[in-house]
C-alpha cells in the first residue's frame, strides 16, 4: 500500500514539470475530484431510497423492491425484535456466553484474521465481549439457533417463498470502527440493526462494469472491487467516477432490505454495533400461497425454516448455496430429456469446479449422487427429482465437500503457508542448529506474517523433534519438517483461474451466474 502511493506522487511530481517534447508542451493530467478520498468523494450522493416507518405488506413488498431490485429504509422495524432491548452485553453474556461465533479484523480488506479463545477466527461470544472494545475484533458470523428466539421475521417477509426460502441467518458485531469492502452478495437480505450506527453506502449492480471487480470464477454469484474504499486511486480505477450511489445511516433500530447483487460498502460506528441479517433466495416470482391479508404480526425467527442453519458450535455453515436452486437446476436439465444421469452431474461438476478435481473430487462427487440417487439407477426422473426434500438435498450439498475453511476449526491449516513456516523454522536455527520452542512459538503466534495460535505451534513443533525437548535439532528438523507441516501442506487451496474457468458452459447453472442489468436505464443515465 504505501509503495503504491509513493508511485502515485512521483507521477504527480513529474507531471506537474512541462516538459518540452518535438516543440510542443505535455500538461500535467487533471486530478479526479475524490481521488485518494474515501468512496463517494468523486460525486455527492443522487440516487434516492425509499424510506418507511410502516411495513409494507407482502405483495407490495415484492411488487415494489424484492422483484425490481430497488432497497428499502424500514426506520423503527427493528424495534419489534426483542433483541433490541435485551441484547446488552450482560445479556448476551449470561444467556449465549458459551456460544461460538466467526471473528474477521475490523478492516475487512486489511486486517488480519484475530485469534480467539477457541482458536483463529472463532470465538465464544462471553470472551469476545470481554475484549472487543480494544482489539481489532469483529464477529461476521452465522446467528447461533438459540439466539433465534429474541429476533422477529418482519411480516412483509415471513410468508409464502420470501419466508419458505430463507437461506441462513448472519451475526455482525464489534465495537464500532469497522469497515467492509465494496461487495454485492448473492442472496436477497434484511439487514436489522439492534446497536450502534451504520453508513450504507450504495450502488446499483447496473454500474458492475464500473466497479472495477476482483475476477472471479463465473460460477461465483457474488463479488467486490478492488479499490481501497478508504483511498479511492481515480488514476489506477478511473471509471469509479462514473458511478451514482446512495449514501444513508442506520440508527439502532433500523431495517434495510438489500436486493441481490446490490453492491454495497459499510461503516460501522461503536461503542456496541449488532446487526442480524436473514438471506433469503433469489426468487424471480413470489408464491403467496400461505400468505393472510389481515396478518401484520411479526414472526419470531425460531418458528421459521432456515435452510442452513447452526446450533453455535462446530462447523458452520455460513456462504452455502440454496438447496432449492439445486432442485431448480437438476429439475431443468431433466425437463429437456426426461431425466438427469450421473454422468451429466458429474460432467457439470468438473466444469464448475476445474481446481476441485484435481485434488481427487471425483470421491466426494460419488458420494452427493449418491444421496439423491440411493438405489444407483445411474439417473433422476423429473417425478424424482421433484420428490428431493431439504433434509437430503442438504446432506447432497455436504457431500459436495465444498465447505469454506474458515467456517471450521481447522482454518489455520489453510489461511498460514506451510513454506512460510519452514522458512520461519529454518530462520530460527540458532549458531549451534538448534531450534528453540519458546522462540518458535513465540513468533508463529505473535509475527503478524503468521499470526496463528499456540495450540498449532505445539502440533508442529512436537512433531519436528524426536523426543521431548524444549529444543529440536537440525538434524531432527530436516527429517521430520515435512510430516510436521503435513496439515498445512495437504490443505492448500486450490482456485480456479481464467484458464481453467469453465463455469460459464454448465448447464446446470447458467442462469444462476447473473445478475441481469438494466442496460436501457444505463444508457439514459450516461
Amino acid at each position: 500500500m504505501m509503495y503504491t502511493h509513493l508511485a502515485t506522487i512521483f507521477i504527480y511530481v513529474v507531471s506537474l514539470v512541462i516538459l518540452p517534447i518535438n516543440g510542443t508542451d505535455v500538461e500535467a493530467p487533471e486530478i479526479p475530484i475524490g481521488h485518494l478520498k474515501p468512496f463517494g468523494h468523486h460525486r455527492p450522493p443522487d440516487v434516492p431510497v425509499d424510506e418507511t416507518e410502516s411495513i409494507p405488506d407482502p405483495w407490495t413488498f415484492w411488487e415494489k423492491y424484492v422483484k425490481p431490485g430497488d432497497p428499502l429504509i424500514l426506520r423503527g422495524a427493528a424495534k419489534k425484535s426483542p433483541a433490541f432491548s435485551l441484547w446488552t452485553e450482560d445479556y448476551l453474556t449470561q444467556n449465549y456466553g458459551d456460544l461460538e461465533i466467526r471473528l474477521e479484523g475490523k478492516s475487512e480488506a486489511w486486517s488480519p484474521v484475530p485469534v480467539g479463545s477457541e482458536g483463529l477466527g472463532r470465538d465464544k461470544i462471553s470472551s469476545f465481549l470481554q475484549r472487543y472494545g480494544d482489539k481489532d475484533t469483529y464477529v461476521i458470523s452465522q446467528l447461533p439457533v438459540p439466539m433465534y428466539r429474541d429476533v422477529i421475521v418482519l411480516p412483509c417477509m415471513s410468508c409464502g417463498n420470501m419466508g419458505g426460502r430463507m437461506v441462513e441467518v448472519d451475526l455482525w458485531m464489534s465495537s464500532g470502527d469497522s469497515e467492509s469492502i465494496l461487495h454485492k452478495d448473492a442472496f436477497n437480505q434484511m439487514n436489522c440493526l439492534f446497536n450502534g450506527t451504520k453508513r450504507w453506502k450504495l450502488v446499483h449492480n447496473k454500474y458492475e462494469k464500473f466497479i472495477h471487480k476482483t475476477w472471479e470464477p463465473s460460477r461465483e454469484i457474488g463479488g467486490h472491487s478492488d479499490i481501497d474504499v478508504n483511498e479511492v486511486d481515480l488514476l489506477k480505477y478511473p471509471n469509479i467516477t462514473k458511478i451514482r450511489w446512495s449514501d444513508y445511516t442506520l440508527k439502532a433500530g433500523d431495517c434495510i432490505f438489500l436486493p441481490k447483487g446490490y453492491y454495497h460498502q459499510v461503516n460501522s460506528f461503536g461503542p456496541m454495533n449488532v446487526a442480524v441479517s436473514i438471506l433469503f433466495s433469489r426468487i424471480t416470482t413470489f408464491e403467496d400461497h400461505d400468505c393472510d391479508p389481515s396478518n401484520h404480526q411479526p414472526t419470531p425467527l425460531s418458528e421459521m425454516d432456515v435452510q442452513w442453519d447452526w446450533q453455535g458450535h462446530g462447523t458452520m455453515s455460513m456462504g452455502n448455496m440454496d438447496l432449492l436452486s439445486i432442485r431448480w437446476s437438476y429439475m431443468q436439465q431433466a425437463k429437456k430429456v426426461g431425466y438427469i444421469t450421473k454422468e451429466v452431474f458429474m460432467e457439470e461438476f468438473s466444469l464448475l469446479m476445474p481446481e476441485k478435481i484435481l485434488k481427487k473430487f471425483e470421491p466426494s462427487l460419488k458420494e452427493a449422487w449418491a444421496v439423491i440417487d440411493p438405489e444407483d439407477r445411474g439417473r433422476l426422473s423429473v417425478d424424482d427429482i421433484e420428490l428431493l426434500d431439504i433434509p437430503t438435498l442438504r446432506d447432497h450439498a455436504l457431500k459436495l465437500d465444498l465447505v469454506e475453511p474458515s467456517n471450521t476449526h481447522e482454518f489455520e491449516y489453510y489461511y498460514i503457508d506451510a513454506d512460510d513456516i519452514k522458512e520461519l523454522i529454518m530462520s530460527l536455527l540458532d549458531e549451534d542448529g538448534h531450534l528453540s520452542k519458546t522462540a518458535f512459538i513465540k513468533s508463529y503466534t505473535t509475527d503478524p506474517d503468521f499470526g496463528g495460535t499456540e495450540k498449532f505451534a505445539l502440533e508442529i513443533f512436537e512433531k519436528l523433534q524426536s523426543t521431548d525437548s524444549e529444543t529440536a535439532t537440525r538434524e531432527e528438523v530436516v527429517a521430520n519438517i515435512d510430516e510436521a507441516l503435513e496439515n498445512w501442506s495437504s490443505r492448500t487451496l486450490l482456485d480456479a483461474t481464467p484458464e481453467t474457468d469453465f463455469s460459464s458452459k454448465s448447464i446446470l447453472w447458467k442462469d444462476e451466474f447473473e445478475d441481469v442489468a438494466d442496460t436501457e436505464a444505463m444508457k439514459d443515465e450516461l
